[in-house]
Parts: structure tokens; sequence; C-alpha cells
């Protein structure tokens, strides 16, 4: 493993200094991908019924450094029409790169309330509200809906902190009603000396339900053996979801994206699962998350560790998927192609991920922001 080094900026870093891109480069080489671009518009070139866009693909509410991924997004394009999962940090602007244009996005879908997938959120709902109006935007916004009670402190933590006491624990619909609560004095002003339209015309909120009797007590099995449940559906997609488990995060979902191109499925943040096995069983992609353990062990720093450092490190390694278990849970689902995405850290080298390859024998891609792979075709091994 690399040794730490220390940065211009003073902080210390594991990895050697190294472009993303590079890093990369190396790893879509290996899958049999070269470096990959915004789709140019061309009438000779049609763009394929259905894609997945890699919008960002860092994991963490984390800066990588100059060279970092933007925040963890994705969208899944049909028919022109995106389908997006999660809205990471850079997202609007990722969307807008990508050449999805306001108007054209048909739904978002939180995997949860974590800030690094949702920090993005209020630029896409308040952004560009007269293109919206021009567009006879609709977008509808699902995720989980409020947890319930607060889990107990972890052992050895002392300070109860609890922030916005009166709702500690929002959903979805609770969390895009603040977002606009917060933003009444810029969205009243405008309205009354521009005449931009009303943002909340243009969008609606879902929380999620989960089925009951499903989930018991969320502080000791927040994500128990269970059948995925239909979310959404529509002319060109049926989504469906399952719980995944994410330390004591709940709800938690991964969802699957059934088309007539083909399925992919988003692991969302999780640890091993089973119930992600059944999710993906067969699906042609799977975009799954990655923690690389090298990068803990540093970042959690030198032993012995005192409470806090012992309940980051297990948040880390029993809420998230090294590359050999990605690999694993790839091969047990029979999928096709393995993406890897959400990458913890951002700036990890391409080797770290592609352990994968070790448990997985199918096509492994180390995903890259704004990559672009169309379902119903297949990946080069």
């Amino acid at each position: 493993m690399d040794k730490p080094r220390k940065a211009q900026d003073g902080r210390w870093s594991l990895w050697p200094h190294r472009g993303r891109l590079g890093a990369a480069a190396v790893a879509l080489a290996v899958a049999g991908f070269g470096p990959v671009a915004p789709r140019a518009t061309a009438a000779a070139e049609p763009p394929p019924a259905a894609e997945l866009v890699l919008l960002g693909v860092a994991g963490g509410p984390t800066w990588y450094g100059e060279n970092s991924p933007h925040g963890i997004s994705s969208a899944l394009v049909v028919d022109g029409r995106a389908y997006i999962v999660d809205v990471g940090s850079g997202a609007y602007r990722q969307l807008r790169r990508a050449g999805i244009k306001p108007g054209a996005e048909q739904a978002v879908f939180l995997t949860h309330l974590h800030t690094d997938h949702i920090i993005d959120l209020a630029n896409l709902l308040a952004y560009d509200p007269s293109a919206r109006r021009r567009a006879k935007a609709s977008l509808q916004v699902f995720g989980p809906g409020p947890r319930g009670a607060l889990p107990p402190l972890a052992p050895g933590m002392k300070d109860d902190v609890v922030i916005h006491a009166e709702n500690p624990s929002p959903g979805t619909q609770d969390l895009v009603a603040s977002i606009v609560a917060g933003m009444a004095a810029d969205l009243n002003i405008r309205v009354r000396s521009e005449g931009v339209p009303d943002i909340r015309q243009f969008f609606q909120a879902h929380d999620i339900i989960v089925p009951a009797g499903v989930v018991k007590d969320p502080n000791t099995d927040p994500a128990p053996p269970m059948e995925p449940f239909t979310v959404w559906q529509d002319a060109r997609v049926k989504v469906s979801a399952i719980l995944v488990p994410h330390g004591l995060v709940y709800p938690n979902f991964a969802y699957r994206f059934d088309t007539a191109a083909g399925s992919v499925v988003f692991s969302g943040d999780t640890a091993a699962s089973d119930n992600l096995v059944k999710l993906a069983r067969g699906a042609d992609i799977l975009v799954h998350e990655a923690i690389d353990p090298d990068w803990v062990d540093h970042i959690v720093g030198a032993k012995p560790w005192d409470a806090r450092q012992q309940a980051l490190a297990r948040q880390l390694l029993e809420a998230h998927t090294t590359p050999r278990e990605v690999g694993d849970v790839a091969t047990r689902a029979g999928v096709k192609t393995l993406v890897l995405s959400h990458l913890v850290p951002g700036d990890a080298p391409a080797e770290h991920w592609l352990k994968a390859r070790q448990t997985f024998n199918g096509p492994v891609v180390l995903g890259q922001d704004l990559m672009r792979l169309p379902l119903g075709l297949p990946v080069p091994r």
C-alpha cells in the first residue's frame, strides 16, 4: 500500500498524486472502454433508447481534492426522459453537461437522506423555473419517509446532540417542504419582481412507504429479509425498491429499473446484502457502491482507537462494501455487468477498485463522471 504523503495544504493523503481521470482511464481500458465524454447530438447518430449516465461517482460528504469526481448521482435516460438516482454535490451541473435539460427529468429517487446523496436537491428544484414552465415540467421526487425515533448513541459516545428536536428524523416530503420554506425570501421576491413562476407547481414529493409488518425495530434490524416492491411505473420504466443495510440509517433503499431495453440496479449505500442480491437477480447492470478498506485505516487514525474512532471505523466498514465483497454480490445475483460507483475515497488508485475482478468474472467498469453505458449492448470484458 502507498505510504501517506503530506499535501501542499498540510493534510496527509494516502494516495500517490495522480489525476482522477488517469486512474479511471486505466480501469476503462481494462473494461474495454476508452475515455468518455458527453454525447454529441448528431443526426447520423441517434441516442440509444435507454442509457445509464453516471453524473458523479464520489461517495461521502468529503472533498477529495481538485481532481475529485462529483458527488454521487446517476441518471437512467429512457426515450429522452431522465430517471435520476440521488443528487450529490454537483449533480445539477452534471445533468446539464450530460445534455439533460430542464423538464426532461421525469423522476428522482433518493436511496437515503445522507447529505452526500441529497445536497444538490435544492439546485434541482429551484433553478431554471422559467425553463421548467416552458417545458411544462412535472418532476416526481421519491425517497424514504420519516425514520421515527432516533437510534441510541454508539457505544462510548457521550454527547447526545439532537438537531431540530421537533422533527429530528424527517422524510422526503418534509425535506422538500423545508427546502422551499428556507428559500421563501428569494422565491417570493422573484415571483413579485420578475414574474418567475411558483416552483412548487413543477414537482411533487412522495415518501416511500415500507410494506407493513416488514420492519419491527429499525434500531435492531433496519433491513430484514423481504421481497422487492413497486415504487413507480410508467410507459417507460418500472421501478422497484428493497431495504438494504447501511448502519442505523432507515429507511435505506436500493432500486431496480426495468425497461424494454434492459434492467439497471442501484445499490445505494449498503453493506453486502442478501436483499440486494434478490433485487438484482439477472439484471443487465448493477451499479454498486464500494469502499477501500486501506483508506479506512488511514482516515480513522492510529490505534488504539477512542470511542469516536471506533464508531467511525464501524460505520465505514460495516455499512459499506469492499470491492471483493461487491464482486461476490454481483456473482451471486448473476448480473451481466458490474459498475463501481459511490467510490470512497474518490481518489483511490484504479487497481484498488478492480479487486472486484477477483470475485466476479463478468465485465467490471470503474465509474467515471459523465460515463454513458447504453442498455441492450454487450460490454467488453
